[in-house]
């Protein structure tokens, strides 16, 4: 099964090369979508081996993906992981597996483990989604922030991912219901570094709930 991954990244020089190292032992291909980064983020990545995509401004993590994405035509798996260093690169083929088997969409999910480290805040706003998802879904999804997944190759260039910010997850897993297909999760481990996080909780739950509304009345 040809692979790739896409890691939408914003200055995040300290760990992307890491990251692009340890990623691209498990994948065929590594895309950086470096979103508008002022520190060296591009050049590490580059040069431990991705092909970077520059954007010129910040974007946001939705359209960064989306454009990733794009650059996926013709693989059978794309893998989704963020740079920060808080995904495991070595969880990959559990995902890809699950993709294997036939999954359309396989989420790599947190809730599934032991969820020690993560941020309190982040904790009750992924618990409020995963009600409001699996309710929307009629399924149930433990873990709809989780920027971890892979999907199938034609599936990923199918969905539209009509979103911005960090709600691209959310309505990633509604339009792929809503057209069926089949969503699985898998058990993943996650780091939260000492370095402030991107995700302002309040902020983006606001924009995610917009969203999440927007696709529901559409």
């Amino acid at each position: 099964m040809k692979s790739a991954a896409v890691i939408p990244s914003y200055n995040v020089g300290k760990t992307i090369g890491d990251v692009v190292s340890r990623t691209s032992q498990f994948v065929d291909q590594v895309f950086v979508v470096d979103d508008g980064s002022t520190d060296e983020t591009a050049v590490v990545a580059r040069r431990s081996g991705a092909e970077v995509i520059s954007l010129d401004v910040n974007t946001g993590k939705a359209n960064a993906t989306r454009v990733g994405i794009k650059k996926c035509s013709g693989y059978d798996a794309v893998v989704l992981l963020d740079g920060d260093l808080q995904h495991c690169p070595e969880e990959i083929p559990a995902l890809i597996s699950e993709v294997q088997s036939g999954a359309h969409l396989c989420i790599g999910s947190r809730f599934l483990n032991d969820t020690v480290g993560m941020p309190f805040g982040n904790r009750l706003s992924n618990r409020m989604a995963s009600k409001i998802i699996s309710t929307i879904t009629g399924q149930t999804v433990t873990d709809p922030q989780s920027g971890f997944r892979a999907l199938e190759g034609g599936v990923a260039q199918e969905l539209e991912l009509a979103a911005e910010g960090y709600a691209i997850e959310h309505i990633m897993i509604l339009e792929a219901a809503k057209k069926s297909f089949i969503i699985n999760e898998v058990p993943i481990s996650c780091i939260y570094g000492d370095e402030e996080s991107n995700v302002r909780v309040l902020t983006d739950s606001y924009r995610v709930m917009r969203d999440i509304i927007r696709f529901v009345l559409r």
